[in-house]
């Protein structure tokens, strides 16, 4: 996921933001970006996307630690502090040696449209 961000941010960001194009009028195929390239016509879109999120934010730890060319992929479960996650990794690492470990956080979320001109605030 973060490698599909990267890119994106290479080709259409610029000073740390992602320029995205929701709607448009007749210029926006032909608008030049800052950069000097020239965007392509967006797919169409709903004129609002509100992001909610769903649920409670989730910890995740995953063992990346390299065993023979392949990672040992073992991952803890979804615990809603971080605390827990940081004993799971003890424990791995106690048990197979295993060193290296990446931590994820994990929100439900959904995305739905708003009709033009109405508000949430």
């Amino acid at each position: 996921m973060s490698e599909h961000l990267n890119r994106l941010m290479c080709s259409c960001g610029h000073d740390g933001v992602l320029l995205v194009r929701t709607s448009g009028g007749d210029d926006a195929p032909n608008s030049p970006r800052t950069e000097g390239h020239l965007m392509t016509t967006p797919t169409p879109a709903p004129p609002h996307l509100e992001i909610q999120i769903t649920g409670i934010r989730k910890h995740v730890a995953e063992c990346v630690t390299e065993i023979g060319g392949t990672e040992c992929g073992a991952r803890s479960c979804a615990w809603d502090t971080p605390m827990q996650t940081n004993g799971w990794m003890r424990e791995h690492a106690a048990k197979t040696g295993h060193r290296q470990f990446e931590k994820h956080t994990e929100e439900p979320v959904s995305v739905f449209s708003r009709p033009v001109g109405e508000r949430g605030e």
